[in-house]
């Protein structure tokens, strides 16, 4: 039994997904590799619009850095 989710399989869990959050939570835990907690804590200053970035604070470790995040095809 494999322990990740293929892309097509995160694009069926984010079609399925009934509000805009959920869509944007199943996004953000796939290209961004977070965990859930550390998604949770994204705050509006944590994006760089103009940059593309994402500021994940990894709350085991205390530190934090920018993602890029993967822009819509």
């Amino acid at each position: 039994m494999k322990a990740y989710l293929e892309q097509r399989e995160v694009e069926q869990l984010e079609k399925a997904a009934t509000c805009i959050r959920d869509k944007v939570l199943i996004r953000l835990l796939f290209h961004l590799g977070c965990r859930i907690s550390e998604a949770l804590a994204i705050k509006v200053g944590d994006i760089d619009f103009s940059q593309g970035t994402v500021t994940i604070l990894h709350l085991k470790s205390h530190s934090g850095f920018p993602v890029p995040v993967a822009r819509p095809s």
